[in-house]
C-alpha cells in the first residue's frame, strides 16, 4: 500500500495485473521541409512540355498547290481568223451621186387663196388723248389710278372749296353775329353748332356720292384712290376732320394740288382719295341735298 498522503495514486496498486503503457519519447522536429510532390492529375493528364513542338500546317485536301509568286505570262486569245481590211480597199461614193437641193422659192408653188394679213396700225395713245375719256376729257391731264377719269386741276378744286367752305362760313358768321346782339353766349353756341353740322354734312355727301354742292358746280367728284368708288360716310367725316391739318399749317395743305403728282391735299393723302373730273356725267350739275 502506498502512502495515503501521496497526491497521485499508483495505477498498479489500484488494479492488480495492470501494466501502464510506456510513453514514447517525442522525435526531434526536422529542420528541412519535405520535398513538394504535385498531386497526380485525374485521368492521367500530363502537363505540356515547356517548349511546344514545331507547327506543321495541315495538308490541303485534294492536293491543292498555292499559286506561284509570279503569274504566268499573258497570252492573248486568237482573233478567230479575222483579217483587217487592206488599206485603200474603201471606195468613196462618186461625186454627183446626190442631186442638188431645189432653188429657193422654186421647189414648191406659192399657196394661193389666202391673202397676206393686213398690217397693224399704231396703238392708240393713253393718258393724254382727249378722246380716251367719254365726253372729250381734258388734254394733258393725268388719269386716276382706277376708273380712267382725269384728275382735276387746282382751279376747279378751289372753286368747289370756295362754295363748300368759304361761302357757308360767311353765312354762319352773319347769323351768329345777329344772335350775339341779343346773347353773345347763344351766338357762340349757334356758330359752333352750324359749323360742326355743316362739316358732318359735307362728310356725309362726300362719303355717299362723292359730290358736294360745291363739287356739283365745279363738276368734280371725290373717289377712293384704290377702288374708284365713294369712300363711305365714316371715312368721309374723318376726311373732313383731316382738313384741319391742311389749315393748321397756314393753309398750305390746300395748295398741295398745285405741285403734287396726284393733285392731292394732305387730307387726301391721309385718306387715300383723289378728286376727278366729272363733267362727262350728264347729271353732274344736278345736286340732291339729301
Amino acid at each position: 500500500m502506498s502512502d495515503q498522503n501521496s497526491p497521485t495514486p499508483d495505477p498498479s496498486e489500484a488494479v492488480p495485473g495492470y501494466t501502464p503503457p510506456t510513453t514514447p519519447e517525442p522525435a526531434a522536429p526536422s529542420t528541412e521541409p519535405p520535398a513538394y510532390s504535385p498531386p497526380a492529375a485525374p485521368g492521367g493528364y500530363e502537363p505540356p512540355a515547356a517548349t511546344p513542338p514545331a507547327y506543321t500546317p495541315p495538308s490541303t485536301p485534294g492536293g491543292y498547290e498555292p499559286p506561284a509568286a509570279t503569274p504566268p505570262a499573258y497570252t492573248p486569245p486568237s482573233t478567230g481568223g479575222y483579217d483587217a481590211p487592206a488599206p485603200g480597199a474603201y471606195s468613196a461614193p462618186a461625186a454627183g451621186g446626190y442631186s442638188q437641193p431645189p432653188a429657193a422659192g422654186g421647189g414648191f408653188p406659192e399657196p394661193t387663196g389666202f391673202p397676206p394679213p393686213a398690217g397693224y396700225g399704231q396703238p392708240p395713245a393713253y393718258g393724254t388723248d382727249p378722246g380716251a375719256y367719254p365726253g372729250g376729257g381734258v388734254p394733258n391731264m393725268p388719269l386716276a389710278p382706277v376708273g380712267g377719269a382725269p384728275l382735276v386741276d387746282w382751279p376747279k378744286r378751289a372753286l368747289g372749296g370756295l362754295i363748300d367752305y368759304v361761302a357757308p362760313a360767311i353765312i354762319f358768321s352773319i347769323v351768329s353775329n345777329l344772335i350775339s346782339n341779343a346773347s353773345s353766349t347763344l351766338g357762340s353756341v349757334v356758330s359752333f353748332v352750324l359749323g360742326v353740322g355743316w362739316m358732318v354734312y359735307l362728310g356725309y355727301k362726300s362719303g355717299t356720292t362723292g359730290v358736294t354742292f360745291g363739287r356739283s358746280i365745279a363738276k368734280t367728284k371725290l373717289i377712293s384712290e384704290a377702288t374708284g368708288q365713294p369712300i363711305g360716310v365714316g371715312n368721309g367725316i374723318v376726311r373732313q376732320l383731316a382738313h384741319l391739318v391742311d389749315s393748321i399749317i397756314c393753309y398750305i395743305g390746300w395748295l398741295f394740288p398745285l405741285w403734287d403728282a396726284k393733285k392731292q391735299t394732305i387730307a387726301d393723302k391721309l385718306m387715300k382719295t383723289v378728286v376727278v373730273d366729272n363733267s362727262a356725267d350728264p347729271n353732274a350739275s344736278n345736286y340732291s341735298w339729301q
